[in-house]
């Protein structure tokens, strides 16, 4: 009933936000401004989209001379991209004419579309502040050669979307997306010809939103580094239009900038790429390395984001990167996946351990398999993880897969010894159900690229009964899982890796290790057919496990 009572007061705020008197205030006379971006384009795409094949949001739409916003979409995350219009930039990178005038008669089908034939999804708080990103920063291309009326109708759609993110950019219920608005808002602000106050209310909305949805340690609160990488992104290119209108930015902006990149450092491995865990897979190498570097000055590099839960530890060989277990905020746990205690394993030349990633174009039920603790690198029992999943109805009507992490995380703790620095995580989420503690220990060996883990599993009480314990390592997909004679050990093998690192063996001493099939997704890689091995073993009372990745030498195995 309260959520009812709540979809109805949005719907009817939305409904005086956009008629004809309210939008006036967000009305412009004209593109002031033009934003710059430091996404990456590709013209070719742009091609791809003017002969008619539109690929968005990791699905293909064959539309010939049809428009798009005409033809029945291929999946969910499709519409969000099309109405989005992130693709303008692919578009505003081509030299050709006729590809720049087909982008904007794509725009001209979207404004004579009456409202009541766009998908809902139109008017969603991120799909409408990606919207008004792209449109501002695209304006030169949006304006070129187009008549007064067709001027007028891109201000018109501008203003109902304005008035629209004020609305979304105040509301504590939206979540991350209420984060999304705010950033939105304050471009529209910032590139549009408006009056005197748009600048001031769009700072205090977007402040009030970086308060409370961006932790000190640099996170969003969706503990998603893909929210937090795309924000900082947009956070960059406002610096840079900021310093274009020679006006000074809130103290926040460019603190909350720095706090982002240093948390993006932390979940960086040597390669670029940011870790699969938590949406870091659906960000492209190349905008996470442009983000990063866009920090001027002394970069700091946490070791530790206390407040979100993620771990890092580094050495002159090889890189570990772990989720302690730290839960979401409710309203954010859109996003997040199951990913407690999981871990990643990068020496200096590859990735070794990662995670699943998430499959581009993943509908809901994909999407929360690859959510899920089976698709990272952890422990569970009995074929249950730290975490499960589960529908939930927003505000805005849309139905959101959340995750209910179990409570008991334990505060990481470090050491040092000869061997190496060690993290130590622990969780006792699983003694209500199992009735066992879970304690994950780390080692990065100093003298190479290596790693010792120990799996504990404490019976508390005494009184647990025997279960099933599944310890999971997906594999980089380009690593080549070979048997040896041994049932406890598998070498893995780079094939076009440097010498010297090019060959691991994993050794699971009294364990036989599994060797089956996988999938890893990340932005950008043609690779995702992978492997994971994988320890089960029955337990009866406290047991621990141990492991190691170690440099293959053949002499010693």
């Amino acid at each position: 009933m309260r959520l009812r009572l709540k979809q109805a007061w949005l719907k009817m705020r939305l409904g005086l936000a956009t008629s004809a008197l309210f939008r006036r205030s967000y009305r412009a006379r004209r593109f002031a401004y033009l934003a710059p971006h430091i996404h990456l384009a590709d013209p070719s795409i742009a091609a791809d989209i003017a002969a008619g094949q539109v690929v968005l949001g990791g699905r293909s739409l064959l539309c010939g001379d049809r428009s798009p916003f005409l033809v029945h979409p291929p999946s969910e995350g499709f519409v969000r991209a099309l109405y989005g219009f992130g693709w303008l930039a692919h578009c505003d990178a081509s030299p050709l004419p006729e590809v720049r005038a087909h982008a904007r008669k794509l725009v001209r089908d979207f404004l004579t579309l009456p409202e009541k034939e766009r998908s809902p999804i139109a008017d969603h708080p991120a799909v409408v502040a990606r919207r008004v990103i792209a449109w501002v920063t695209h304006s030169g291309l949006l304006a070129e050669g187009e008549d007064r009326p067709g001027y007028e109708r891109l201000l018109d759609q501008l203003a109902r979307d304005g008035a629209l993110l004020a609305v979304y950019a105040r509301r504590p219920d939206l979540g991350v997306a209420r984060l999304h608005a705010a950033v939105g808002l304050a471009f529209h602000a910032l590139a549009l010809d408006r009056g005197r106050r748009a600048i001031p209310r769009a700072e205090q909305a977007l402040d009030m939103a970086l308060a409370a949805l961006v932790a000190p340690d640099g996170a969003t609160q969706d503990r998603d580094c893909g929210t937090v990488a795309l924000i900082a992104a947009d956070l960059v290119a406002m610096l840079a239009l900021y310093r274009v209108r020679q006006i000074a930015p809130p103290p926040a902006v460019a603190s909350t900038l720095t706090d982002m990149i240093a948390f993006l450092r932390l979940l960086q491995h040597p390669d670029g790429g940011l870790t699969l865990m938590n949406g870091g897979g659906r960000i492209a190498r190349d905008l996470a390395g442009e983000v990063i570097r866009s920090r001027r000055g002394p970069a700091t590099l946490l070791t530790s984001a206390v407040e979100t839960g993620f771990e890092r530890l580094e050495n002159a060989h090889a890189v570990l990167i772990a989720d302690a277990g730290t839960p979401p905020r409710r309203s954010c746990a859109g996003r997040a996946g199951a990913s407690a205690l999981a871990f990643e394993f990068s020496s200096r030349a590859d990735r070794i351990i990662t995670s699943c990633g998430m499959p581009p174009g993943a509908d809901a039920a994909i999407a929360r398999a690859y959510r899920s603790a089976a698709a990272h690198s952890s422990v569970l029992i009995d074929g249950d993880g730290l975490g499960s999943l589960y529908d939930a109805m927003m505000v805005t009507g849309e139905t959101e897969t959340r995750l209910r992490p179990l409570a008991g995380a334990v505060a990481p703790l470090r050491a040092r010894s000869e061997t190496g620095e060690t993290l130590t995580l622990g969780h006792r989420g699983f003694i209500d159900r199992h009735g066992y503690a879970l304690e994950r220990q780390l080692t990065l060996v100093d003298a190479f690229a290596g790693l010792i883990g120990r799996d504990r599993f404490d019976d508390l009480t005494g009184e647990a009964r025997q279960r099933l314990v599944t310890i999971a390592f997906h594999l980089n997909p380009r690593l080549v899982p070979v048997r040896l004679s041994r049932p406890d050990a598998v070498v893995l093998r780079l094939p076009e890796g440097k010498p010297g690192y090019d060959q691991f063996v994993f050794e699971a001493p009294g364990h036989t290790v599994l060797v089956e099939e996988s999938r890893v997704f990340e932005a950008g890689s043609p690779h995702n057919r992978s492997h994971c091995l994988v320890i089960e073993a029955e337990i009866a009372g406290s047991t621990e496990i141990g492991w190691r990745i170690l440099p293959y030498m053949p002499e010693f195995v």
